[in-house]
């Protein structure tokens, strides 16, 4: 189990108390102690919170509601909670600031949170035992609901949201397909991009953040086929940083073309030429990370189906 500590730097020490007496199989991602030098902060944090952990703790005071870094840290876990469709969140008051937690979007009448804010030493030691029991209970939760999910559903899920996914890329960037001399000159013709775009936009940004559900899920699932399990692994990581964040992310570079052009008034034939040859490079690509993509979902998903076979 990896949690990531939320928090406001002026209350570490304490944070370090509550939770040094955790066991050694829970990892902890303290900001500054798991960044490597030459690591962007910010960037890294966003990939602990929405990649790596398992739970993130917000432990909040007056110093955190102040925190520009915990409100930011807060808002993605909430967000990824949303995704995950399980707790994820667990707040931690230092400080009686129960009527401002909703200052970080945490709702105390809807959110269940520790009350942590006795500071004597028997009230650290009793809210660090208090913190490993609640830890202990949704980590068990969330095994026995990964255990439950009826593995057949499980792929009918993925299946469906990949397709989603797939078609939504392939109408952008086929739409792409007109000269930019045509795409930055006719209002239709980008109409057509623009709006395959925010088509695009709206299903990744529901199907990208869901990826980590499913990897957990169908790892769970099939946890006795430690391969299929690396092959699942895998394919995810491979449609969120190969497709996602790679062939389809440069695919943006070509709307700055047709924009550039746009208000430049256009440009020289040679010069639109070589724009035409870099656009089409960028899109045939997306079509091939699209089209590799479709294969090893289509290929994973079969085989995870032969396993289900009596």
């Amino acid at each position: 189990m990896k949690i990531f500590l939320s928090h406001a730097s002026e209350s570490k020490p304490l944070v370090r108390r509550l939770t040094e007496p955790l066991p050694p199989h829970v990892a902890i991602w303290l900001d500054r102690d798991m960044m490597a030098p030459g690591q962007r902060f910010g960037p890294r944090i966003e990939t602990a919170i929405r990649r790596e952990c398992d739970f993130v703790l917000v432990f909040i005071d007056e110093y955190a509601l102040a925190s520009d870094w915990v409100k930011r840290e807060a808002a993605l876990a909430l967000d990824r909670q949303a995704a995950l469709q399980r707790t994820y969140v667990l707040p931690v008051l230092l400080q009686d600031v129960r009527p401002r937690m909703k200052e970080l979007g945490i709702d105390p009448e809807e959110m269940l949170y520790l009350d942590a804010s006795d500071c004597s030493d028997a009230g650290i030691a009793a809210s660090a035992r208090t913190l490993a029991d609640e830890l202990f209970k949704h980590c068990s939760v969330m095994i026995e609901s990964l255990r439950d999910a009826d593995r057949r559903q499980l792929l009918e899920a993925l299946a469906a949201e990949t397709i989603e996914f797939k078609q939504a890329a392939f109408m952008w960037q086929a739409f792409m397909g007109n000269s930019l001399a045509v795409l930055s000159t006719h209002q239709a013709a980008f109409d057509h991009v623009r709006d395959s775009l925010a088509g695009y936009n709206r299903v990744a940004d529901h199907f990208i953040p869901r990826l980590a559900l499913h990897r957990d899920r169908l790892t769970s699932a099939w946890r006795n086929q430690r391969s299929l399990c690396n092959d699942v692994r895998d394919v995810l990581a491979s449609i969120e940083n190969d497709v996602y964040r790679g062939a389809m992310f440069r695919l943006n570079e070509a709307i700055e073309m047709i924009h550039k052009l746009d208000a430049q008034g256009g440009a020289p034939a040679d010069e639109i030429a070589r724009l035409d040859a870099e656009k089409d490079r960028l899109t045939d690509a997306a079509r091939t990370a699209l089209e590799r993509m479709s294969g090893a979902t289509t290929e994973l998903i079969a085989d995870l189906e032969r396993e289900l076979e009596p």
